[in-house]
């Protein structure tokens, strides 16, 4: 049967049909042909342990497919045989095991089967005692420790699009950092949209979900480390980054006045 074309899909299928391709793009695209095993607890006994096709690796952070469901905000564990580069700790041991933050879960359909595209943040050796005590805490990002991993929190709940995001083209500095979260080369673009909390950013730094890059905005007086949620080929050498401010939000306030003027503009024509 012949696949049909996107735009000739309605609306719920045609967002499930790109979702299929992204996964398919990555998984082609992906040098890792290694298998993770992720797990997580419920309350009681309750808990779940499943096999994972890793898509995307830093040392961060990972993407994979899984054919269980992740809540976004919540913590799993993860287990599999990575290179000592890609380890903080354990470099000796044939497994690493690291905890992660989930940060998106895609559904698709693969050889009709469901099959889920989730992006991690790895948070380190031990989940928090608060996760021990509720294997079904919520977390944000909060900060980068010592080792270079991803500081959390507990939080109320992952909200989505908590803050407005203006559809602004605002220039910036994007750059890739190392361990000690120096700058170590990047370029100048724009956003594609913006809030207090993150940005949508067309960039040429390849660099994987979970990892860190340092967003400078000479114009607005704005300089944050972020983390990458998600991270989309749209051409060539190009990618969309979505990207989480952390431990800074961004002045919005310096351009809503434009924005709400566009806005009234717009509503009396």
């Amino acid at each position: 049967m012949k696949k049909p074309k996107i735009k000739d899909l309605p609306p719920k299928e045609e967002l499930l049909a790109l979702i299929d391709d992204i996964v398919e793009a990555k998984e082609a695209e992906a040098p890792y042909t290694m298998t993770a095993i992720v797990s997580a607890r419920g309350l009681g006994s309750e808990g779940w342990e499943d096999k994972a096709g890793l898509v995307s690796l830093s040392a961060t952070g990972a993407s994979f497919t899984i054919p269980k469901e992740c809540t976004v905000g919540r913590l799993v564990s993860l287990k599999a045989p990575l290179a000592a580069h890609l380890r903080c700790y354990d470099l000796d041991k044939e497994l690493y095991s690291v905890w992660g933050l989930v940060q998106y879960c895609h559904k698709s359909r693969k050889g009709g089967k469901v099959a889920y595209l989730v992006g991690v943040a790895f948070t380190g050796q031990e989940a928090p005692a608060s996760y021990r005590q509720n294997p079904l805490q919520n977390y944000r990002v909060t900060g980068v420790s010592e080792d270079g991993l991803w500081e959390i929190t507990e939080s109320n709940g992952f909200k989505v699009r908590r803050d407005m995001r203006y559809a602004r083209a605002v220039e910036l500095y994007l750059s890739r950092v190392d361990a000690r979260m120096q700058s170590i080369g990047g370029e100048r673009t724009v956003t594609e949209n913006i809030s207090r909390t993150g940005a949508a950013v067309v960039s040429s730094v390849d660099v994987g979900t979970g990892e860190r890059v340092k967003f400078i905005c000479e114009r607005y007086d704005f300089s944050s480390l972020a983390v990458v949620c998600n991270k989309q080929e749209i051409e060539g050498s190009k990618f969309r980054l979505h990207l989480k401010f952390v431990g800074a939000v961004f002045p919005v306030e310096k351009i809503r006045p434009r924005e709400e003027r566009a806005e009234k503009a717009t509503s009396r024509t």
